[in-house]
């Protein structure tokens, strides 16, 4: 598990120095306008199918909140997977081309259920240079 001071931490090592400018881990302002951070980022493998898959944990406050609705989520997840997941996937050199973005309300531990705390997912997969969604 990577937490974003973490990364940042290692965005003095090769490759990555080259992609530090393109993997911010400071806050972004996302298509919607809501305030968006990266949380931490993971190397998992999918427990149903065995497949690795790199997880993007974004933190967004304004997440289910008036004003940011399903279309402008949907714009900004694209644009999460676009901002953080391929560059993270081609810098950890990982094995598969599946990127999940998770995007919060405040931070969580993943994988406990936290249902006071919003939460929405997404899932890309790698093609070329292109997040291409798929249906989670």
């Amino acid at each position: 598990m990577m937490r974003a001071a973490q990364i940042a931490g290692l965005v003095a090592l090769p490759p990555i120095a080259a992609l530090a400018e393109a993997w911010p881990t400071e806050q972004q302002s996302a298509p919607s306008g809501q305030a968006v951070m990266l949380h931490e980022w993971l190397d998992e493998q999918n427990p149903w199918s065995g497949e690795s898959q790199i997880i993007i944990r974004l933190v967004a406050p304004m997440i289910g909140a008036d004003g940011v609705d399903d279309a402008a989520l949907r714009t900004d997840m694209d644009w999460a997977c676009e901002r953080w997941g391929k560059h993270i996937a081609q810098a950890a050199a990982a094995t598969t081309g599946k990127i999940v973005i998770e995007m919060m309300a405040a931070p969580t531990p993943r994988g406990i259920p936290t249902p006071e705390i919003n939460r929405f997912y997404e899932t890309y997969r790698l093609a070329g240079d292109a997040c291409i969604w798929e249906l989670f």
